[in-house]
């Protein structure tokens, strides 16, 4: 993601947290959910609760949109609203009852100029990719995507760059703010920070209940993006690196 970092504005995170922040309080819908050695992965899923989480003690009522492969790791907290999406879902009619104000995707595939959903070795996985994606294309709201590889929703704000700088076939499908980060939940950590300072609230985890988080989602499955191996880690990152980003960002916003 260095490699198109450069073509985001530098301060692209906080422009994000902003637009959120002065959104009509309402629903919120969270995309998430990555499918990957048959299973789904811990990228994505971890940070979309706790920003699910701050963004309801900002106001907003969040519901995390996710696919079979994934829905199981939000079992541990009932008062969840989960939509469970498949091939049968219909995106208007989602779009009609809960009249989103925004919509945050994290680490979530996204289409390919063909039509069909590619993983970061150009396999193509569009028989484990609901298209949750058509809700993006049909929303009338602010639109934030979060990714680390290119293939993910909202990089077609950058389509050109990464499909001429990298060896990744990447997704068309774009957004209002895209962030970027070299692990997707980082990038939501950053957004929760963002927020935390234009709320003056403590909003990102404690490392209690970030470990106990993850550990549940691995207890359901969820594997490394990077290993596929059904363990304590993120993207081929150990579990310290997580937490370490986490602190930096709480020392970045320990004036209250």
């Amino acid at each position: 993601m260095q490699t198109i970092a450069h073509a985001l504005p530098e301060n692209y995170c906080r422009q994000a947290a902003e637009d959120l922040w002065l959104c009509e309080r309402g629903n919120v819908f969270i995309i998430t959910g990555f499918y990957t050695f048959s299973k789904g992965e811990t990228d994505g899923p971890l940070a979309g609760y706790f920003l699910a989480k701050s963004l309801e003690n900002i106001g907003f009522q969040s519901i995390i949109i996710t696919d079979e492969y994934s829905v199981n790791y939000f079992d541990f907290d009932k008062q969840l609203n989960i939509i469970l999406f498949n091939n049968q879902t219909n995106s208007d009619e989602l779009l009609q009852t809960y009249s989103p104000k925004a919509i945050i995707s994290i680490e979530r595939c996204g289409r390919a100029s063909d039509g069909k959903y590619y993983n970061m070795k150009k396999e193509d996985i569009s028989n484990f990719t609901p298209p949750i994606d058509n809700l993006l294309l049909q929303a009338d709201c602010l639109t934030i995507a979060i990714g680390d590889g290119g293939n993910e929703i909202g990089m077609g704000n950058l389509h050109q760059i990464i499909e001429n700088q990298l060896d990744i076939i990447p997704s068309i499908i774009t957004c209002r703010h895209l962030i970027v980060a070299t692990v997707s939940n980082w990038g939501a950590y950053a957004l929760i920070s963002e927020l935390e300072q234009l709320s003056n609230q403590i909003l990102l985890p404690s490392d209690i209940v970030l470990t106990e988080v993850l550990d549940f989602m691995v207890s359901q499955g969820a594997v490394d993006g990077t290993t596929g191996e059904n363990q304590r880690s993120v993207d081929g990152f150990p579990w310290k690196t997580e937490l370490d980003i986490i602190h930096q960002l709480r020392h970045n916003n320990n004036d209250f």
